[in-house]
């Protein structure tokens, strides 16, 4: 099976209209589509990430009676949080034979326009949920053309026919994060050799960076390009006695751990946190080859479900550095 490029990160949100706000003014990023499908369940939105080029950021909320996810939200205790990563594939039903065969069970899309499935080892439990989409129709969420509504102005209410209890929410005033790219998404793995080998074989995911076994005490990461696409696959391996990751993955299993953006200008980034009463924390910084970097995390209480990390490098490539590539075997 062949991913030629990511779509899009999905998150569900209860609000749609606040979430959004949310991406719009903190993130700073763009509405460029909404839509609102009753017969399917959803209503969304999708919303370009600065400097991603091909990928963006999808909110995805209920809407009508037996929404799938309403379920997915239920079943979270109504906890907002990422929903599924989009990915075109050449052959979808080719996509599906490979699956089926390594003992992954995809389920079907509306009409067969895409499958849905974790692509992490199945005896290993449900991990990230992946949603994929042939060649053809854009549709992966309900967001056909006969489906798009006109996006509220701010402090207007939804032009959907089903608008949310708030009747909508403005973009936030103030300074956004300076964003200028996505980064990477990052995925917790009891151990991170064996998920870099089954996406390598699987998808064709490339390992391109790794820390050593003892470089952290209480973890050990790798970075895998995934083709055709400006965002990486991170994976974070737990190690010694009590590591976070140990209990994240006791917790929720080998899911999503965090999404990374790069921004501009460390300051101005602080400054719009502390502007937006956002508070960062785990702050790290350091100094590679001459150049400064920094990084931070947000918290998923602050973000709508998703645990954020950011970071600013002085120079390309001194954050995560180079001479980790592993030499080609």
């Amino acid at each position: 099976m062949q991913i030629y490029r990511i779509d899009h990160v999905a998150q569900v949100a209860a609000d749609l209209d606040a979430q959004v706000g949310l991406l719009e003014g903190l993130f700073g990023f763009r509405r460029v589509r909404s839509w609102d499908n009753p017969a399917e369940g959803v209503r969304g939105a999708r919303l370009e990430i600065p400097g991603s080029r091909g990928q963006a950021w999808e909110v995805v909320a209920p809407v009508g009676e037996g929404s799938s996810l309403q379920t997915w939200l239920d079943e979270h205790n109504g906890r907002p949080g990422l929903h599924h990563v989009g990915a075109e594939v050449p052959d979808l039903d080719a996509a599906r034979v490979e699956l089926e065969g390594r003992g992954v069970k995809p389920a079907d899309g509306p009409q067969g326009r895409w499958l849905e499935a974790s692509l992490s080892p199945p005896e290993h439990g449900p991990g990230i949920l992946f949603r994929l989409r042939g060649p053809g129709g854009l549709d992966m969420c309900g967001d056909s053309g006969d489906n798009a509504v006109a996006p509220s102005e701010p402090g207007e209410p939804s032009s959907s026919p089903h608008p949310p209890p708030s009747n909508g929410r403005a973009a936030l005033d103030g300074p956004s994060l300076g964003i200028v790219a996505l980064d990477h998404v990052c995925q917790a793995f009891h151990d991170r050799d064996e998920l870099a080998r089954w996406y390598r074989d699987l998808a064709g995911f490339v390992q391109v960076w790794r820390t050593p076994d003892d470089e952290h005490p209480d973890m050990a990461d790798l970075v895998l390009n995934i083709p055709g696409s400006s965002i990486c696959w991170e994976v974070i391996t737990g190690r010694g006695e009590d590591s976070f990751i140990d209990r994240f993955l006791e917790r929720s299993g080998p899911a999503a751990h965090h999404v990374t953006f790069e921004v501009a200008d460390w300051d101005a980034a602080l400054a719009a946190c502390e502007r937006h009463d956002v508070p960062t924390f785990d702050d790290e910084e350091g100094v590679t080859d001459g150049a400064a970097w920094k990084h931070t995390f947000i918290h998923p209480k602050h973000t709508g479900g998703v645990l954020v990390q950011l970071f600013w490098e002085e120079r390309p490539g001194v954050w995560v550095r180079s001479d980790k590539i592993p030499p080609t075997s």
